[in-house]
């Protein structure tokens, strides 16, 4: 499926997802952190490839990326990115912690972070349409946008010429941050899902 060829409908649906996704993950990275946490309503993006390194970040911008493989009925990748002071101001914000440099504990930070926002919109699609899946443990790299990117685009054979990006806004008393989820679907992934609401 080409993702510029969706549908009002299938997009609304993703919407929705996201929605109820965001909402769980704030519930939970509250629990974790215990204090509170709100994420406001997740923005669903397509986005040409060729506007990637232009309208997101330039493709030799060093960047920290945690990535979780997602396997079972609708196999894809996520892949959640941020430069390094923006890893370090995320969890500084969401924990109250001050965090100097991203070291061993800071990434086991980040990469559960990043575990519950993936496995909050995963737990949301599998109650609305009956799913299993299978998350992997999520695996942190440094390296350039581009390079990450791509890789990470090349395995889950993806070559489609639009890509599907989630929004998130975080926001804990006055500070907002904004992160982008990347969601790379398998071949197929997308066609089950509509497919299973008629969409």
């Amino acid at each position: 499926m080409r993702l510029e060829n969706l549908t009002s409908m299938q997009i609304d649906f993703l919407k929705e997802l996201t929605n109820i996704g965001g909402g769980n993950a704030a519930t939970a990275l509250s629990q974790m952190v215990n204090r509170p946490i709100k994420m406001e309503i997740p923005t669903v993006k397509l986005l040409p490839y060729q506007k990637l390194f232009s309208d997101i970040m330039k493709e030799e911008e060093l960047v920290n990326a945690i990535s979780i493989r997602i396997l079972g009925d609708v196999p894809g990748t996520f892949l959640f990115i941020l430069k390094e002071k923006d890893c370090l101001d995320l969890i500084e914000m969401l924990t109250g912690n001050i965090v100097k440099s991203l070291d061993e504990v800071a990434i086991s930070t980040l990469q559960e972070i990043c575990n519950i926002i993936c496995s909050s919109y995963m737990n949301a699609l599998s109650r609305m349409l009956n799913l299993t899946f299978i998350s992997s443990v999520p695996a942190f790299a440094q390296d350039m946008f581009g390079a990450i990117f791509l890789t990470t685009y090349i395995e889950a054979g993806h070559i489609e010429d639009h890509l599907l990006i989630i929004e998130n806004y975080f926001l804990v008393n006055d500070k907002k941050m904004k992160a982008h989820l990347f969601f790379i679907p398998y071949s197929g992934s997308l066609e089950k899902i509509f497919s299973m609401i008629n969409l």
